[in-house]
């Protein structure tokens, strides 16, 4: 996932010009793994938790029995900010799909992403309804069956079901990223082909925002789609090197991200009535920006800290089943009264990693490797009916 794909030499004719057949083009060079990625994913994953237990002022109040501004005084001013890794999500999101669809089919890149996003998610799904329903938190209803089975498809926003887990409206945003990608992929990506539709779409991003268009607004999201063509672009600096052109692409990217930054959290401050100020927000997306851009100009190309390997794997698990089980774990160790309240963040926080890697290593591995050896099967059964 974060290694690039060096093009392979071009094919040669099947026999030399003395006849003798021609080895087999060597199999495509693959650079170092950006290690530094799989870090920043695990800070963006742990900053999403620790702002869902401890830097929501009202929402997490009914699972903890008290506001955690008063209960974590000492880290609420920063765990508050908390929900901005999402951004720093959505910036190596356009970097790594970029990179790991270079190269490939249209139909490898399908089943690339289907073999990562679907396994894992279906199983949280599971736990998400199992967690509903049998340790509910007494003050929210439960989801329906319909859109607990709607969930199962994960694009249950645009069909009005209500998310199993509130995190879960990220991969929709996701999923219309992959979709929109995969139509330049179609004609084969290179430098000109991904900056042209880079510009594009975050044109459409600006101009949606100035008359409603409902499916445009869909498909070029205010903010989101800035965060994804900025990451983008800094994957082509660290590709094909920084040139005036792309840095004039990351430049129009952050400046179309910090107004409609700043419009999103000004509305949460005076609407929703969070408590964080909408510049320093701004400041810590914009360190995003600059650490990502380190590891596109290659400063961090010597980070090689294996064990980062193992953790990034466990980051999208993590995410994915840490918000509704964790609460529901909190109101048993701290409402039941068996923990104080570090204690139930920490051995919540600790049960929670320790399930992500078995959800990895026992759920997501397995069925990968499954689905990609039927998937191989069956694609191969077809391609012998097609030739007779």
């Amino acid at each position: 996932m974060s290694q690039t794909d060096v093009k392979a030499p071009a094919p040669q004719d099947a026999a030399g010009a003395d006849g003798a057949p021609e080895p087999p083009p060597p199999a495509p060079a693959r650079a170092p793994r950006l290690y530094a990625l799989d870090a920043l994913r695990v800070v963006a994953a742990l900053s999403v938790l620790l702002f869902h237990f401890t830097g929501v002022d009202a929402a997490t109040k009914a699972n903890w029995g008290i506001n955690p501004k008063a209960l974590f005084p000492s880290i609420f001013p920063y765990t508050s900010y908390g929900s901005y890794g999402v951004q720093l999500f959505f910036i190596i999101s356009g970097f790594v799909i970029c990179l790991s669809a270079w190269g490939r089919t249209p139909g490898q890149f399908v089943q690339a992403r289907f073999l990562r996003l679907f396994p894992a998610y279906w199983f949280s799904v599971v736990i998400a309804v199992l967690v509903w329903r049998g340790l509910p938190d007494g003050e929210r209803t439960a989801p329906s069956f319909s859109e607990s089975l709607t969930n199962l498809t994960m694009v249950q926003a645009p069909l009005s079901a209500r998310h199993l887990v509130g995190a879960y409206w990220t991969l929709w945003v996701e999923l219309t990223f992959y979709l929109i990608f995969l139509v330049v992929l179609w004609k084969g990506l290179d430098y000109v082909r991904v900056s042209v539709f880079c510009w594009l779409w975050l044109l459409a991003s600006v101009l949606v925002q100035k008359d409603d268009i409902p499916v445009l607004g869909i498909f070029a999201q205010p903010l989101n789609t800035a965060l994804f063509v900025s990451g983008i672009a800094m994957y082509l600096m660290y590709r094909f090197g920084p040139d005036l052109k792309l840095w004039g692409l990351l430049a129009a990217g952050w400046l179309v991200m910090q107004s409609d930054l700043i419009q999103h959290a000004d509305h949460v401050r005076d609407e929703q009535g969070m408590d964080r100020q909408p510049y320093v927000a701004l400041a810590l997306v914009t360190v995003f920006y600059l650490v990502v851009l380190a590891v596109a100009l290659h400063k961090f190309d010597r980070l090689e800290w294996k064990w980062l390997t193992t953790a990034g794997a466990l980051v999208y698990p993590l995410y994915l089943i840490h918000e509704e089980l964790g609460w529901a774990m909190i109101r048993k160790l701290y409402g039941g009264g068996h923990l104080g309240a570090w204690a139930t963040l920490a051995a919540t926080t600790a049960v929670l990693i320790v399930l992500a890697w078995l959800v990895h290593r026992l759920v997501e591995k397995p069925s990968q490797r499954w689905l990609r050896s039927r998937l191989a099967k069956e694609s191969g059964k077809h391609t012998k009916a097609a030739t007779g």
